[in-house]
């Protein structure tokens, strides 16, 4: 069965880490992030609050360095 990824706006830390945990999974199932995820996850850094993007790219750095250039390109530095 398909998983589908949700667009939502983060509201926490921890939706946050729910994030980062799809993200790994699905780096570690397909080596990287499908088209879906990709905008979902694009879509959600976008709209989030600034603190809340921050915590996003270092929690991304220190746990999915290889997912990094997905968001980095989109206006991400932390």
């Amino acid at each position: 069965m398909a998983r589908t990824i949700s667009v939502l706006k983060w509201e926490s830390e921890q939706d946050v880490d729910n994030a980062i945990r799809d993200i790994r999974a699905e780096m570690d199932q397909k080596g990287g992030l499908t088209k879906d995820t990709e905008r979902a996850m694009q879509h959600s850094f976008q709209v989030a609050d600034p603190d809340l993007m921050n915590y996003f790219l270092r929690t991304v750095r220190e746990q999915v360095p290889g997912a990094l250039h997905y968001f980095e390109e989109r206006g991400g530095g932390a």
